[in-house]
């Protein structure tokens, strides 16, 4: 399935993009993902983890860097994960493209070409475009707050490593579905 998602952050695009490349700088704010291990300089070892309900789904994983244009502002990820009870597996390539918001910010447009398999599945493509839309907006939200809070030392010396605001490592069933059901009603009736 194709979801479609927009991101905007008050950052340059040039200096966003080295920071979207950089997944062990940018993992701790995206609601329930950890790294564990870089493998090399583009693939990274880590865990998702999302709750929806009584249902919880962890997948175990890779996710690989394959393309980094800086110039056109472009990257190009590759995620798969199991679940490692072997109830479910979930796949992705993201494609990020960065751009000018017109005030100095950026706004990137961000196409994921997803497969999921097993208790996840059973969601839907309207469900699963509102999760992700959910979910990105946490990220945005607090990257944002990482940003304004300035710079904190990275111990490998690579630059701003994101310190993000109190995030739950995982997503509230209840706050999420209420946040869907608002924005199709807003849908509805033109808000």
């Amino acid at each position: 399935m194709l979801l479609q998602n927009t991101l905007k952050l008050p950052i340059a695009p040039d200096l966003l993009v080295p920071l979207l490349e950089d997944l062990e700088k940018i993992a701790p704010c995206l609601p329930g993902a950890s790294i564990q291990e870089r493998v090399d300089e583009r693939t990274y070892r880590g865990r998702v983890t999302v709750k929806v309900g009584p249902v919880t789904v962890k997948y175990d994983g890779v996710m690989t860097v394959l393309e980094v244009d800086r110039a056109a502002r472009r990257l190009v990820m590759r995620g798969e994960g199991r679940d490692p009870q072997g109830a479910g597996t979930a796949s992705a390539t993201i494609t990020m493209t960065v751009g000018e918001d017109g005030e100095g910010g950026s706004v990137g447009s961000i196409e994921s070409d997803v497969a999921i398999t097993g208790r996840v599945a059973q969601f839907g493509r309207g469900l699963m475009q509102d999760v992700a839309d959910r979910l990105l907006s946490q990220f945005a939200t607090c990257l944002e707050q990482t940003l304004s809070q300035g710079p904190s030392p990275d111990p490998q010396g690579g630059g701003p490593a994101p310190q993000p605001a109190q995030q739950e490592s995982s997503v509230g069933a209840l706050g999420l579905l209420l946040g869907v059901l608002w924005q199709r009603i807003r849908r509805l009736f033109g808000g």
